[in-house]
C-alpha cells in the first residue's frame, strides 16, 4: 500500500500574493494616471470654452486661455473664424496638450488631448 505525504501549505498565500501584486500595481497606477489625464482634459476643455467666450465678445487673449488651463500648459491654442468674423458667425478655439502617460510595469507614452469650443460672435 502506498502512502501519500501531506504537503504543508504555510507559504502558499505569500506566493499567491507575490504573483498577483504586479497586476494589482498595474491596475492601481493605471486608474491614477487615467484620472490625472481626465483632469487635464477637463482643464483644456474649460480653457477652450473660456477662449471661445472671450473671442465671441471681442476680448480674446491667449494668455488668459493659458491661465484657465491650469495645471496644464497647452502645446497649442488655435483660434479659427470658419465663416469670417461678422456678427452671428461662429468662432472656434482649439486647445491641444500632450499628456505624458507613465505607468509602472507598462511603460511611458504620450497621449494627445484636444478640446474644441465654438460660440457665435456677439459683436
Amino acid at each position: 500500500m502506498m502512502r501519500w505525504k501531506i504537503i504543508e501549505e504555510k507559504g502558499t498565500s505569500s506566493v499567491e500574493f507575490a504573483l498577483i501584486l504586479p497586476i494589482l500595481i498595474l491596475i492601481l497606477f493605471s486608474i491614477l494616471e487615467f484620472g490625472i489625464a481626465y483632469n487635464n482634459y477637463l482643464a483644456i476643455t474649460h480653457a477652450a470654452r473660456e477662449g471661445a467666450r472671450l473671442a465671441a465678445v471681442g476680448k480674446y487673449s491667449e494668455e488668459v486661455v493659458r491661465e484657465r488651463a491650469y495645471p496644464v500648459n497647452p502645446t497649442s491654442i488655435i483660434i479659427n473664424y470658419p465663416n469670417g468674423n461678422r456678427h452671428g458667425e461662429p468662432v472656434e478655439v482649439v486647445v491641444r496638450y500632450n499628456f505624458p502617460l507613465d505607468i509602472p510595469l507598462w511603460g511611458s507614452e504620450t497621449i494627445p488631448l484636444m478640446s474644441k469650443a465654438q460660440m457665435r460672435i456677439e459683436l
